[in-house]
């Protein structure tokens, strides 16, 4: 099963997009969702946790001998990239209204479902592979069981993703026993985003990428101390 395409739609729902939590449309009354803000606070902080202990080494280094500019580039660069990827994933949320599902991903233009393609809500337990936390994860499909809406428990208020299950009149599955991330790929893996899908392939880009970041601070260290 693959996600169910869905149509871009005009700038006059973006605007409605950020006229507050509770509005109305067309006389009808909508609700919008926004992750926690706790994730976007915790972003900053564990990069400011990361970069501003290097950064200072490197201009403790570099400043007497005059090479400091280049990392002072590099410094700046990498903070206005990291800026545009902390207000994508602030801006992002879920617009629920009666005509259907108006969803801002992460990385991606607002995309439109309608409400007569949503066929069903499904709740699903899922135990924390490295612990015994338990989160909700909330599917809503269509008639063919297609992906239309997928929302991570970790990431949204508990009050507000039991009024995003309860917002259509739709049948509601609650999937029990809590599943393990195995069971939980093997059932649903075609609703799942390619990363949850291939975990090994994942973990490997996750390490390549952190040994490119090493030997390349590495090497910046050494021409500093140079």
């Amino acid at each position: 099963m693959f996600p169910l395409l869905k149509r871009t739609v005009p700038d006059i729902d973006r605007l409605r997009d950020e006229l507050g939590s509770r509005l109305l449309t067309d006389g009808e009354e909508c609700e919008l969702f926004r992750p926690k803000r706790i994730l976007w606070l915790g972003a900053w902080m564990t990069f400011g946790a990361l970069t501003i202990p290097l950064f200072f080494t490197l201009y403790f280094l570099t400043i007497p001998t005059g090479t400091w500019v280049p990392f002072a580039v590099a410094h700046a660069v990498l903070v206005l990239a990291f800026a545009v990827v902390a207000q994508r994933l602030k801006a992002a949320g879920v617009l629920l209204a009666p005509d259907g599902i108006r969803e801002r991903e992460y990385f991606s233009r607002m995309a439109f479902t309608p409400v007569e393609a949503i066929a069903t809500v499904m709740v699903v337990k899922l135990v924390d592979s490295y612990g015994e936390d338990v989160s909700r994860q909330l599917f809503m499909l269509d008639a063919e069981g297609r992906r239309l809406l997928r929302l991570r428990g970790q990431l949204w208020h508990a009050a507000d993703f039991d009024r995003v299950v309860e917002y259509f009149s739709v049948p509601v599955r609650y999937i029990e026993p809590a599943m393990t991330w195995p069971e939980f790929r093997r059932s649903l893996g075609g609703n799942l985003a390619w990363w949850e899908r291939r975990p090994i392939l994942t973990n490997a880009i996750l390490i390549a990428i952190f040994v490119a970041v090493a030997v390349s601070t590495l090497f910046a260290v050494m021409a500093a101390i140079d």
